[in-house]
């Protein structure tokens, strides 16, 4: 069987990977000091993860995680905190990144203040990958199309599915939505043509 048709989710995941690290390669200067949010430990920064490995062999990253770390299994820097509340002061790195994370931070407004704190801690600028509502497959689920229903509706497919949907947690946004978070976000397709794959959120840091 073609991959593509065997399993579609993780076929476009790949590719949405590889053109990540290359966007991520080709605007930040190698060398420079990176802060990428939200990785797990466990998942995030393994020997296939294209994104995390591709940009530590680019720049000097600091990796921040949501999970309590025993150790340092993957011999990378690493840090314990929440995205909307870095502990770092302002201009600590030359820029912030993540990748499929603001979409699970609480929200639009948990959303807007992982933004906020971006700009302060990032010295040159920031990007955030987020998975582009307007695409026909979701990406987390593998389930397509469901999630353009009504919020009940859609709930309550995922569940006979067998794929829940945390919509507490949980917040897929489309470009027009990501623009309201904050005056200073630009966002433009980040891999596929219309309708984009992914989004990259993106913008750059007020001078001190």
């Amino acid at each position: 069987m073609i991959p593509i048709l065997k399993n579609p989710a993780r076929y476009v995941s790949v590719a949405s990977r590889r053109r990540k690290i290359a966007l991520l390669t080709a605007a930040i200067e190698r060398g420079s000091r990176v802060l990428m949010v939200g990785v797990s430990a466990l998942e995030g920064i393994g020997s296939t993860s294209v994104v995390e490995r591709g940009l530590a062999d680019h720049c000097s990253v600091m990796f921040l995680t949501y999970e309590r770390v025993e150790g340092n299994p993957f011999g990378v820097p690493l840090v314990q905190a929440d995205g909307r509340r870095l502990p770092f002061s302002s201009g600590s790195f030359d820029y912030v990144v993540s990748n499929a994370v603001i979409e699970h931070v609480g929200g639009p407004t948990g959303a807007r203040q992982m933004i906020l704190e971006s700009r302060r801690v990032a010295r040159l600028g920031w990007f955030h990958f987020t998975p582009n509502r307007r695409f026909p497959l979701e990406t987390h689920t593998g389930v397509p199309v469901v999630h353009w229903l009504p919020t009940q509706l859609r709930e309550r497919l995922f569940a006979k599915l067998g794929r829940p949907f945390p919509l507490e947690r949980y917040c897929l946004f489309t470009a027009r939505s990501l623009r309201r978070l904050d005056p200073s976000v630009t966002v433009r397709p980040a891999t596929g043509r219309f309708p984009a794959l992914t989004l990259l959120a993106s913008g750059r840091s007020s001078p001190a």
